[in-house]
């Protein structure tokens, strides 16, 4: 499962948006916690890492 996750990861990467377009996004250090309201699953890192501490 880790190794799925992982590969998933590598595929996907993180998405930014560009400068231009980054006042229509919501970016900076309070977003971690705003966009965590909108999240349907645990970002892949936390899930992993969840994975590694039950084995």
């Amino acid at each position: 499962m880790i190794a799925a996750l992982q590969r998933l990861k590598v595929s996907a990467g993180e998405a930014e948006l560009p400068d231009q377009l980054a006042a229509f996004g919501i970016s900076g250090h309070i977003s971690r916690g705003l966009k965590g309201l909108f999240r349907s699953h645990p970002p892949l890192d936390d899930r992993i890492e969840a994975l590694r501490a039950g084995a």
